[in-house]
């Protein structure tokens, strides 16, 4: 491991930290020439859909851009990818090397420590240099991200749901807020309509007077345009309506939206591996984070499970893999998985702890105490339940799904050998 990279392995003890000033400096110091058009993304559920879409849109038009995502799935590279395709371990270093002498300062300028994030957002900064467009997921709130650091000319908030209240504010009015915080003086910002009244007015209430004097922006409005979503849209219907919105906006081409839509790759979201890729079973990988996140996805996901799980009498064949990252309520979160194996019971229940996350995963034994429809199969790890699962035969378990943590799909792509740079690409090659 090189310098740079034991640098950043080391700012992970610095856990996770809001705030704007020390980022805002390291980049002063670097002295970037950033893209004309900066989109900035927030939201609770569907930001990374939403922002991988637009890549892919302006991908297809061969307009140069960078995205930003986090956390990564299978390997770091993946947080900053250029025109889709995940930056080289080469590229990621050279950039990791200018931030961390950046950051190391000089006898007139003192250290800034960072975090592990600060550090990757810096990575995607230094990465856009040369591209027309960088899109910036968010990673935590909105207001005090370190990602709202930087400029932007449009952002936009999707899904906004209560979660990490002991951060955001403990209603649902207050986290609105805290992430509509993103928007920009004079430029555009796309809210989903939240149709709660009280949500829209705080977030209405934050864009009027949007900017950040710190930062050297003027408090001004916002120019804020709510988008409806019909209830029966699906995730990926829902990231077309917003990206369309936000094109218009600032006058982008949303020609490519439609067919940015049927050829995305998003790893581990709705992600079918055939059992070739896999060397074992037919696998389904999607990492919803959140009770409101899983509930989101639970239709789609029933259509998944009836199109590829073998058929029998008794209903689809498939089973459950399972293991996540800490979450507020793990009966809230697990509620609306319990209402699915209840609606399509599956055959077998695997549960196991995701590794190579910020926090260690939920333990096999907490989540096997609580009331699954039959009895699981406890694995300490991922190998390990693919390892049991292999002595199976296909009329035994059918169909696996995966679902859970981020880190426990990404365990799973490892396993498969199925993190190579065209993978893990957002559209293949054209």
């Amino acid at each position: 491991m090189n310098e740079a990279r034991s640098w950043l392995e080391s700012t992970k003890k610095r856990g996770m930290a809001l705030g704007l000033k020390g980022t805002k400096s390291v980049l002063d110091r670097l002295e970037l020439t950033l893209p004309r058009h900066i989109i900035h993304v927030a939201g609770s559920n569907g930001k990374g859909t939403v922002s991988a879409l637009m890549a892919t849109a302006l991908t297809l038009d061969g307009v140069k851009n960078v995205l930003f995502t986090s956390p990564h799935v299978a390997r770091i590279e993946e947080r900053v990818r250029r025109n889709g395709i995940p930056l080289s371990s080469q590229e990621f270093d050279e950039a990791l090397n200018r931030i961390h002498l950046a950051a190391l300062g000089d006898e007139h300028h003192p250290t800034i420590d960072l975090t592990f994030f600060e550090v990757t957002y810096l990575v995607s900064m230094f990465s856009s240099v040369g591209s027309d467009v960088l899109i910036l997921e968010t990673g935590l709130g909105g207001r005090l991200d370190a990602t709202r650091s930087g400029p932007a000319t449009a952002s936009l908030v999707t899904a906004v749901r209560r979660e990490h209240i002991e951060i955001l504010g403990s209603d649902l009015p207050s986290i609105a807020q805290e992430k509509a915080a993103i928007s920009r003086p004079h430029c555009p910002l796309i809210i989903r309509d939240p149709e709660n009244q009280e949500v829209r007015k705080a977030m209405l209430s934050e864009a009027m007077n949007a900017g950040n004097e710190a930062l050297g922006e003027i408090p001004a409005p916002a120019q804020v345009h709510f988008v409806s979503i019909p209830k029966e849209a699906s995730v990926q219907q829902e990231a077309v309506l917003l990206a369309h919105a936000l094109f218009d906006s600032i006058g982008f081409s949303t020609e490519s939206l439609e067919q940015a839509r049927q050829v995305l790759r998003w790893p581990a979201r709705m992600h079918m591996l055939t059992k070739q890729e896999t060397s074992t079973h037919p696998f389904l990988l999607d990492a919803a984070h959140n009770p409101s996140g899983l509930r989101r996805i639970l239709p789609e996901l029933e259509r998944n499970i009836s199109l590829h799980a073998p058929k029998t009498e008794s209903g689809p064949l498939w089973t459950l893999f399972f293991g996540t990252s800490p979450q507020h309520s793990l009966a809230e979160f697990l509620s609306p998985l319990h209402e699915l194996c209840h609606r399509i019971p599956p055959k077998r229940i695997v549960l196991t702890q995701p590794h190579g996350g910020r926090y260690p995963g939920v333990e096999v034994e907490l989540l096997a105490e609580q009331p699954w429809l039959i009895s699981p199969m406890k694995f300490a790890s991922a190998s390990q339940a693919v390892e049991s699962l292999r002595e199976y035969s296909e009329q035994e378990v059918g169909l696996i799904v995966s679902l859970g943590s981020l880190y426990l799909q990404g365990n799973l792509l490892n396993i498969f050998d199925w993190a190579t740079d065209e993978n893990l690409s957002l559209c293949a090659k054209h």
